[in-house]
């Protein structure tokens, strides 16, 4: 049998899956090549630019992609200019607020040299919102490999002005300036495509209204997000030292690309299918969701379920003995993936309806349960119970997301068991398969 007419090399969810392999690839052979030439120091100066940048722009987002996909009118002139218009005006707010709050910032880390690379970087704001409204649009279009090609062009163009540039200066502005660099290719790239479209500024009150009413949703969600994201490591240290940060910390190095392709997934490839399906034909659209993306729900479920069930093995191979715990912890969160390639897709069917504002609703939920759950568990059962705490904290969302479903009559219950049971049988036979190996085996025959 043909590989095409198993796997279809032009789909989105091919695209999803190679963009993701290139760009790990990419990362880590500049890594191998940067972490001779750099200091740790360089890394981490980095890592709280893009911190920085991070946060600023979750906390200004308005969903323009999202409202793009979605609307009835993401199609027409005067709703992308709109958008593009918004886009361009948040782009230079954001990169006046981070250079004129840069000294402030640099307060914050008590590091005064980092005033000069935080105006630097605010520059990306401003580069970041001349891209065109052409990505979204081959999100709406079911053409999403544009958008994952050109983000894996984007990786490669930074990745190659760093290494060239750091290995004449030994300093950390190599990342900078190739971060920019990086992202500047992106927005180029972004007007070549749907020319017939190119945006330009315009107002139409009419399209800024719907966008905005989105965003009442997306922009308090995105608060929440930061929450989510930083909250294990703000207390971590207050519970824990710095052996069981270290453990915890490869284990969510590890799992970060896994729960990345899942989301990349449900909102590039199953998110556009859903949002073309429900404006085209409602009555069935709740089947089609099932149906036509079995394939991605597979894809996106045996991950999580092979990397939790094998979790022991891959540690005990790849890393020191001293990093054993970082196996209990790596189930843990494959837990936590394999919960989110359940709710992620949920959570775009629905808002795909229109459902905007649970978003907000499911973050919540999130955010109670994550403090809940990993105070009760540090008390009851110390790392451990505060490690599933956290993992499990989709878990209540997930459960509203169904219930939704449910109320609007989209849910069809038996395919949602045949997801749980599926992903059960991959876990059982990873796990009972690697359990095999390293009983055959002695761990210190294949340790890497």
């Amino acid at each position: 049998m043909r590989i095409t007419k198993l796997v279809n090399i032009k789909g989105d969810l091919f695209a999803t899956g190679a963009s993701f392999v290139g760009q790990t690839v990419i990362k880590l052979g500049s890594s191998l090549i940067l972490t001779r030439i750099l200091t740790p120091k360089d890394y981490g100066t980095l890592a709280i630019l893009l911190s920085v940048v991070f946060i600023i722009s979750l906390l200004s987002d308005i969903g323009f992609s999202i409202s793009i996909v979605r609307s009835e009118n993401g199609d027409r002139q005067e709703y992308l200019n709109t958008a593009w218009t918004i886009r361009i005006g948040r782009a230079f707010v954001n990169a006046a607020v981070l250079f004129l709050a840069a000294p402030i910032v640099a307060s914050l880390y008590h590091a005064a040299a980092l005033t000069a690379p935080l105006r630097v970087i605010a520059v990306w704001f401003v580069i970041d919102g001349f891209e065109s409204t052409a990505f979204p649009l081959a999100v709406r279009r079911k053409n999403s490999r544009v958008l994952m090609y050109t983000d894996v062009a984007g990786t490669f163009a930074a990745s190659a002005l760093t290494i060239v540039y750091c290995y004449y200066s030994r300093d950390f502005w190599g990342m900078v300036y190739g971060t920019l660099f990086g992202r500047g290719v992106v927005v180029l790239i972004s007007h070549c495509f749907y020319r017939e479209l190119k945006p330009r500024l315009q107002w139409d009150k009419a399209s800024a209204r719907e966008i905005f009413h989105l965003s009442r949703y997306i922009m308090p969600s995105s608060m929440v997000t930061i929450f989510l994201n930083q909250y294990d490591k703000a207390v971590f240290l207050r519970m824990f030292d710095f052996n069981l940060l270290g453990v915890y910390s490869l284990a969510t190095n590890i799992a970060g690309p896994v729960e990345s392709v899942i989301t990349k997934a449900s909102r590039m490839v199953l998110y556009p299918r859903c949002a073309h399906n429900f404006r085209l034909d409602k009555a069935s659209f709740s089947l089609k969701y099932y149906l036509e993306n079995a394939r991605l729900f597979v894809a996106i479920l045996a991950i999580p379920a092979a990397v939790g069930g094998a979790a022991h093995l891959l540690i005990t191979v790849l890393y020191d003995p001293r990093y054993a715990g970082a196996a209990m912890v790596l189930q843990a969160f494959m837990v936590r993936a394999a919960i989110l390639a359940l709710a992620s897709p949920a959570e775009d069917m629905l808002v795909a309806t229109g459902e905007s504002r649970l978003i907000l609703v499911g973050n919540i939920y999130r955010a109670l349960w994550m403090v809940g759950a990993s105070s009760l568990g540090y008390l009851l059962f110390g790392f451990a119970g505060f490690t599933y705490g956290i993992a499990l904290s989709t878990l209540p969302a997930l459960v509203y997301y169904l219930w939704l479903q449910r109320k609007k009559g989209l849910l069809i219950a038996r395919y949602e068991m045949y997801k749980v049971a599926f992903t059960c049988a991959i876990a059982l036979s990873a796990y009972l398969g690697s359990s095999a190996l390293m009983a055959l085996w002695h761990p210190g025959r294949f340790r890497l």
